[in-house]
């Protein structure tokens, strides 16, 4: 799920100049051919296929980002929550939507929006679901090539259940790769993009709540046959 690494962008500003800074140091404008300015992306300014050194640039290390928290609800409910993708902005606002792909049920279509730099980005990028674990585990991986602006960053996440008295505990956890030159930046936001995820967990304990809650009012309000 790249896009955790790039909302963190949002709530770590004080990040984003160094960075920048050190991109433009491997391969700045005068790196591309007749001297033509590299596009923008989401991050600012986006790195040609080659750095200035003519040697390929290449993904080096996966980072990975966790958030757990006890939720007082059925874990089936949980599970269904989860497993129905669209639901997801619910509890994720920084992502705008979630989309099934009618012919292929497997991927579907993150859109993330938001602001950096001064001005709105959105970005998207397909995702695969991998075999489920019923009840135990759901998880997936990103479709190489699939993000939009050219902005393609490797990712791959799960969610695990376990049964526990009174409800259950959800778990989350998100890796991306990156380069090996902006591991440390990385690394730097990690904090942020943890805070992000557990707020993120926060928020579907508090859906999933009220959701178990509609549903047992539902129950027995249901006339008796």
């Amino acid at each position: 799920m790249q896009s955790a690494l790039t909302g963190a962008l949002t709530q770590a500003p004080h990040l984003r100049a160094p960075v920048r800074a050190s991109l433009g140091t491997i391969a700045g404008p005068k790196a591309l051919r007749g001297g033509a300015k590299p596009p923008s992306s989401a991050f600012g300014t986006q790195l040609p296929i080659r750095v200035s050194n003519g040697l390929r640039w290449s993904m080096g290390r996966w980072l990975e980002n966790r958030a757990s928290l006890e939720v007082p609800v059925p874990l089936e409910i949980c599970w269904f929550l989860w497993e129905d993708r669209e639901r997801i902005p619910q509890w994720m606002p920084w992502i705008k939507s979630v989309h099934v792909q009618k012919d292929q049920p497997a991927l579907s279509r993150w859109t993330l929006a938001t602001n950096q730099f001064g001005r709105d980005w959105e970005f998207s990028w397909l995702a695969r679901n991998l075999a489920p674990i019923k009840n135990q585990k759901l998880h997936w991986v990103s479709e190489p090539g699939s993000a939009s602006m050219g902005l393609n960053v490797n990712n791959r996440g799960q969610i695990r259940f376990i049964r526990k008295p009174g409800g259950c505990n959800v778990s989350l956890s998100i890796s991306y790769e990156v380069p090996e030159v902006l591991a440390p930046f990385a690394n730097a936001l990690t904090p942020v993009v943890e805070g992000i995820i557990s707020r993120d967990m926060e928020r579907f304990r508090d859906y999933a709540t009220a959701y178990d809650k509609a549903q047992v009012s539902s129950q027995q309000q249901a006339p008796k046959v």
